[in-house]
This record gives C-alpha cells, structure tokens and sequence, in this order.
C-alpha cells in the first residue's frame, strides 16, 4: 500500500491547528425542551435553583414515609406508539434529582445531581429507588424537568425497603400540572422491546433500548427482592429512571448493574469484564405503594 506524503506547509497547517483553545466559559442555562444542551451548564443551573429553594427554607431532610399512601393511580396506555413517541412522553416526565448534603468535615452544605425518577401522577408525584434518598448527610432534595422547571422534594409519601422504591411529592402550586407515566400491572414477558430514558454518568435524558432478558428474584435478609433484567444500557446516575415498553408504559425501574468478570476472587482481584447484567425493580411492585391502584 501507498502512502501520499503531504507537502510540508499542509503538515505545519495540520500540527498548528490541534492547539487548544480557549474553553468557552460555562454558565448555569436551564434545559429548553427540545433544544440540546451542555450536561455540565444544566447542573449549574439546577444547583443555582435549588439553593434559591434551599436559602427560603423549601428544602428539607425527607422523613421517613409509610408503607403505603392514599392517593389514586391512574391507569395503563392501551395503545402502541412508535420509539420516537414513547421517547418524548419519557424525557418530559422524567427528572433529575439534586441533593444538598454535608459531611462531617465540611462547613458547607455540597450539591450533587443524585439520581432521576419520573411523575406517576400529573400533581407532582415522583417515584426513585429509596438508596436515592437514605443517605444520612442529605439536607434534602430538587427535582428539574425536562423543560427546566426546578422545585423541592415536599415530602416521602410511601417506601418499600425491601424492592428499593420511594414515592415523593415535589412541592409545586395546586395549578401546576406535570406530564406522567403509567405503571404497568403486568410480569413483562422475556423478549419484550424496552427503551429506557436515564442519567448514565451526568449524561442526562439519554434514550437506550434493548430487551426485557428475563425476570428473578434475591432472597436476602431484609426479604424476597423482585428484578427485570434488561439489555438495554444504563449507568451509575440513573437510578429510579423508567424503562418503557412500546405502549409508553413503565415496566420497570432503573436499580443496580451487576459486572461479570471472568477472574473475580470476590475481594480485589477482577480481570476480564465479560458482560453488565441491568437489574430493574418491576413496575408492578411499585404500584404496591399505592393503597388505591386499579
């Protein structure tokens, strides 16, 4: 094979055009629905918002909720829809969770974006995995929409300890409406088409699709934990984000990855990543939390 040399002006114009430049200054914007964005200005601008929320005393440290709550769940989608469609219900009704902690060592309170989760109820219900919430530094939490509304976490409604959800209530007027997802009630068949919408890693609403792999459980001392495993690619960021079937409707809930190592000696040793098996909490736990649920 040949190789065309290139004349010497075109190789110093190559060299002197990989100098960096200077990085273009970043400031808090708010997500426009829509319209890209820059993951690192969004999370400035929602930690800019929440300690707004947090200086007029809106945020606070969530109480430990009940077991169930009275409020009524609304019914599945019947009817299918295309990826794209699923999609744009699935970005406009998932969130992004903000949490303000402080450590021992820290005189300040610290903001991070935690987690995600997405409304069950257009009144401002949001449903994430409990281990978002528990840490024991946190302050309290913000929720950003898509469309870059930020309020605060009002309150827990209800918790399961053992299946790792949390029902919350974002604190918003009684005229604000919020698009939502329906929880299926249904055990999701192997094989099923999913899509997942998911924070992996501060890459925010990021639409991954795969396949429901298969359906399981773990029995563990706190009691029997249910889990969908799915093909479709999630990360750390992206806990209590849905995972959608062709209907637009929650089958499942974003949980843990499991990493499969060929040599793993379970303390520090692990070579050789052979597969990231996806695990889920089943939406037809969730609707546990609901005392009402159809």
């Amino acid at each position: 094979m040949r190789f065309a040399l290139l004349p010497l002006a075109a190789v110093i114009a190559c060299v002197g055009f990989v100098r960096a430049a200077e990085p273009p200054a970043l400031e808090p914007r708010a997500p426009v629905a829509g319209q890209p964005f820059d993951d690192r200005e969004i999370a400035g601008y929602l930690e800019k918002e929440g300690r707004q929320l947090l200086a007029k005393g809106k945020v606070k440290a969530l109480k430990k909720a009940g077991r169930k709550c009275s409020i009524p769940l609304g019914s599945q989608r019947p009817e299918k829809g295309t990826l794209s469609q699923v999609a744009t219900q699935a970005e406009q009704a998932t969130v992004i969770l903000g949490e303000f902690f402080k450590e021992k060592k820290s005189a300040e309170i610290q903001f991070s974006c935690a987690a995600g989760g997405f409304f069950v109820a257009e009144h401002g219900l949001l449903v994430t995995s409990l281990h978002v919430v528990t840490e024991k530094t946190s302050r309290g939490f913000v929720a950003m929409t898509r469309d870059g509304r930020v309020f605060a976490v009002r309150e827990a409604l209800a918790a399961d300890p053992v299946d790792d959800l949390v029902l919350l209530q974002v604190d918003a007027a009684d005229d604000v409406k919020f698009p939502f997802l329906s929880l299926s009630s249904d055990v999701p068949t192997i094989g099923t088409n999913v899509a997942v919408m998911s924070h992996p890693d501060e890459h925010y609403w990021m639409l991954t699709t795969g396949v429901v792999a298969r359906n399981t459980l773990w029995r563990g001392d706190k009691g029997v934990e249910h889990y969908v495993c799915v093909t479709a690619d999630f990360a750390k960021g992206s806990s209590g984000c849905p995972i959608l079937d062709d209907r637009g409707n929650v089958v499942a809930i974003v949980n843990n990855t499991q990493s499969v190592y060929y040599d793993d000696d379970g303390k520090k040793k692990q070579m050789d990543l052979q597969m990231v098996v996806k695990n889920a909490t089943p939406a037809w736990v969730a609707r546990g939390l609901f005392d009402q649920a159809p």
